[in-house]
């Protein structure tokens, strides 16, 4: 067994190769025909001994992940071999880092080599591809021959999460712009020369262009998650896009003061505007939600060498545990259904834009998203 100290979480401990070699043979013994039943099942399952390493698999598990040689899955973490962002982020591995305090998988896991059965959602991220899944994940205790291992079935759900997040805005935000709308053109037809008439028309289309925009957010992230996104560059004003999205969210929450903070000097960032604005947007929308109307929303253009930063900063600090959780896709502070706005600031960032998003809170400074791309 090799001893890895580095840790932050779960033990980071490693059984070595002849180890695991001797524990998949146990398993072969023990098992007998019941590998024909785990074979049968459309999910993946999963042994992991004591160190949570895979000991055990069916044969959907390597084609799920088109891993063209199913032997180097022996000896790694469920989230290293499913590729998740954080499963490299600490020296340790899979469960060994602050994210994966929250991670449903390595949480069931531990509970099940802790003698307890447990069923958890997982959300993950994947490193390379940006794709985002959706897991259930139930384990059970297994011990052979006073060997404690744990079996792990892992359901995909992410199609029914995006279907229920996609529900959450088309049913229930899309409906509320929509009846918005419904308002103010009701006032006009029944006052036509009230002498508000001209502001129920400004709040009118700014209704529409909040509808028209939240349906087209939804369609660019379907595209994006699908690979059809299509990204159109061109030269752009960072400074000028960055005040031009604040003057768009000045007028959905008119009782907030936003503070646009632009560079020293005037640079030519070669992007697509529409896509970047987007991000823009999700990072303001998100500080104005988070702030009362009293605080200020600050959004900040920054040129540092050869890179240009936005920062959207707001007041109100990020509990540790929404921290790590943030950018997940079906997680969101506004609580079930919601999730989409970090998760698309990320995604179109370091997928389409070549840039990359980060944040950082603390009761003394509040919340500071950054989204940073090269000129």
């Amino acid at each position: 067994m090799t001893q890895n100290p580095v840790t932050e979480y779960a033990p980071a401990s490693r059984s070595d190769k002849d180890a695991i070699d001797r524990q998949r043979k146990l398993l072969a013994e023990y098992q007998g025909s019941l590998r024909q039943l785990y074979e049968a099942v459309c999910e993946i399952v999963l042994i992991v001994n004591a160190n949570r390493q895979i000991v055990f698999f069916n044969s959907f598990f390597p084609s799920m992940l088109n891993v063209d040689d199913p032997e180097t899955l022996y000896g790694l973490r469920p989230g290293e071999a499913m590729g998740c962002m954080y499963a490299c982020s600490n020296p340790g591995g899979c469960g060994t880092s602050r994210f994966c305090t929250q991670c449903g998988g390595v949480n069931s896991i531990l509970s099940a080599l802790n003698q307890r059965d447990d069923l958890q959602e997982c959300r993950l991220l994947k490193d390379e591809s940006m794709e985002a899944l959706e897991l259930l994940v139930r384990t059970t205790p297994l011990e052979v021959q006073g060997q404690l291992f744990s079996i792990v079935a892992i359901t995909d759900i992410s199609h029914e999460k995006r279907r229920r997040v996609l529900e959450r805005v088309f049913f229930h935000d899309t409906l509320n712009t929509a009846a918005s709308i419904r308002v103010f053109a009701q006032m006009l037809n029944d006052s036509p020369d009230h002498e508000n008439a001209q502001s129920f028309r400004q709040n009118l289309l700014s209704g529409i262009e909040q509808l028209a925009d939240e349906i087209s957010s939804q369609k660019e992230l379907l595209a994006a998650e699908s690979n059809e996104l299509e990204v159109k560059k061109q030269a752009v004003d960072p400074a000028a896009l960055a005040r031009q999205t604040a003057e768009t969210y000045q007028l959905r929450f008119p009782d907030h003061r936003i503070v646009v903070r632009k560079p020293g000097h005037t640079v030519t960032l070669n992007t697509d505007s529409r896509l970047l604005q987007r991000v823009l947007g999700n990072m303001l929308l998100n500080a104005l939600e988070a702030s009362s109307p009293e605080q200020t929303v600050t959004l900040s253009t920054r040129i540092i060498k050869d890179q240009v930063e936005f920062q959207v900063h707001n007041p109100t600090p990020l509990s540790r545990e929404n921290q790590l959780q943030l950018f997940q896709r079906s997680f969101s502070t506004k609580g079930p259904g919601r999730g989409i706005g970090t998760y698309s600031m990320k995604l179109l960032t370091e997928r389409y834009l070549n840039g990359w998003i980060s944040v950082v809170s603390s009761p003394e400074n509040g919340t500071i998203f950054s989204a940073t791309y090269p000129l």
